[in-house]
């Protein structure tokens, strides 16, 4: 770890900066770093984060890829096969001649983060492990609309405890849950302060959870579920190397996550991001907000089933999967009334997207929730809107791509953001 009594600290260039609902880590320079623990554990980080991100790899590698030097890499290695979050897994594969060296890679046992959610029509919970595999899920469709905030945070215990049963039960070790929410979040005091679609107000959403689920001192946080979704695009899903993107999330409501030089940007309040209720009429249609002519009003779920032709209580008792599947076979089938909804939700969040475009000039615009599965009918109409909205010409229009991620995305990001605390500092998984 050192020499003549110098720290040695990884060279980490590779490394963007990581920013969530919980935790906001940025490679330091080793004069920022205060003591030896503190440029232990960014080590630590460090040869964890090349395991998770480029696979199983030997010991010599990660200190070429590091700059660390080779013992100090043994003895990183090793600490971190005690805490359980690496494993020697066999030989290196080499082309070369010479004593192939022992591969590590990440512990199936080890680290488990829960990614909860709550949404209006649906109850959600996803374990992850370090490696990014789903280890438990469990969604429950439900009118969360017509129970009140008490009787959703019983059943959401419900399931987050079963799913640590369930992970427990693997040998996985929990290290912390995060709930996306459908609408404004004060993600530092873990409170939902507006929720229209669910008529809630002011629910310390992280308080309670942990007060139903007892003893178990599992960190908990909360976040809005469109801004998790945009993190799990990022850091695993569509927008994978993108810098600059929109996320636009089709749920009951409408969604939107903006991502900024590879940060999720919160604005100064830390509501940024609402494009639900970016108005495309001036005076159009009342919104669940209090306002009127929101791209919710058109671009929702309901309003485009209904123009489909489609029964919108069918939300409140088979969850949004069935109706949004109805939808895509009649438009498979060449049905006029689905095709003319379709292309006229796509239309009008082209409208909303053409402002977005023009304000941030986004790399890509991704569209996720059930936006995703209707893409291919929503992109054209897109496009068009774009094409005529955007200054600069064809080259100022950036993609539209489809979530590759689903309705898995904010559950994803919200696990994610958990296991990005242990990957800045993996001392962690003892705390």
């Amino acid at each position: 770890m050192t020499t003549a009594g110098r720290v040695e600290q990884a060279r980490e260039p590779q490394y963007p900066a990581i920013s969530s609902d919980s935790v906001t880590w940025t490679p330091k320079p080793a004069i920022e770093l205060s003591s030896q623990r503190a440029v232990r554990r960014h080590n630590l980080g460090v040869v964890l984060r090349q395991v998770v991100e480029r696979g199983p790899r030997s010991r010599a590698t990660i200190a070429l890829d590091t700059g660390l030097n080779k013992t100090t890499v043994s003895s990183l290695v090793s600490e971190l096969m005690d805490l359980g979050l690496l494993v020697e897994r066999g030989a290196e594969a080499r082309a070369t001649a010479g004593r192939p060296g022992l591969v590590v890679d990440v512990a199936r046992e080890g680290a488990v983060a829960l990614g909860l959610e709550i949404n209006v029509d649906y109850l959600g919970v996803q374990a992850t492990d370090l490696a990014g595999g789903s280890r438990y899920k469990a969604i429950e469709a439900a009118d969360n609309r017509r129970r009140g905030s008490d009787v959703v945070l019983d059943r959401l215990a419900d399931l987050a405890t079963e799913a640590l049963r369930e992970v427990r039960a693997q040998g996985l070790r929990p290290i912390g849950a995060t709930v996306a929410l459908p609408g404004l979040v004060d993600v530092t005091r873990g409170e939902l302060l507006a929720a229209p679609n669910l008529h809630w107000t002011d629910v310390p959403v992280v308080e309670l959870l942990r007060e139903r689920m007892g003893a178990d001192p599992l960190p908990l946080g909360a976040d809005n579920e469109a801004n998790l979704a945009a993190l799990a695009e990022l850091w695993e899903g569509a927008a994978v190397g993108l810098s600059d993107f929109m996320y636009a999330s089709g749920q009951v409501g409408v969604g939107g996550g903006i991502v900024l030089g590879g940060e999720l940007f919160r604005g100064y309040r830390g509501f940024g991001g609402e494009f639900g209720h970016t108005t495309v009429e001036a005076d159009g249609l009342p919104c669940a907000c209090g306002s009127h002519g929101c791209l919710e009003t058109r671009g929702g779920l309901e309003p485009l089933l209904a123009a489909a032709g489609l029964d919108s209580e069918q939300i409140t008792t088979t969850g949004s999967g069935k109706p949004v599947a109805e939808l895509v076979k009649r438009a498979e089938a060449g049905e006029e009334t689905a095709l003319a909804a379709l292309a006229d939700c796509g239309r009008w969040l082209g409208v909303a997207l053409g402002s977005v475009v023009n304000l941030l000039s986004p790399q890509a615009i991704v569209l996720g929730g059930y936006f995703a599965p209707i893409s291919q009918w929503l992109k054209p109409p897109i496009e068009r809107e774009l094409s005529e909205r955007v200054l600069g010409g064809a080259a100022a229009v950036p993609p539209v791509l489809p979530s590759s991620l689903g309705p898995e995305a904010a559950v994803r990001g919200a696990a994610a953001t958990q296991l990005r605390r242990v990957l800045a500092d993996p001392t962690l998984v003892n705390a």
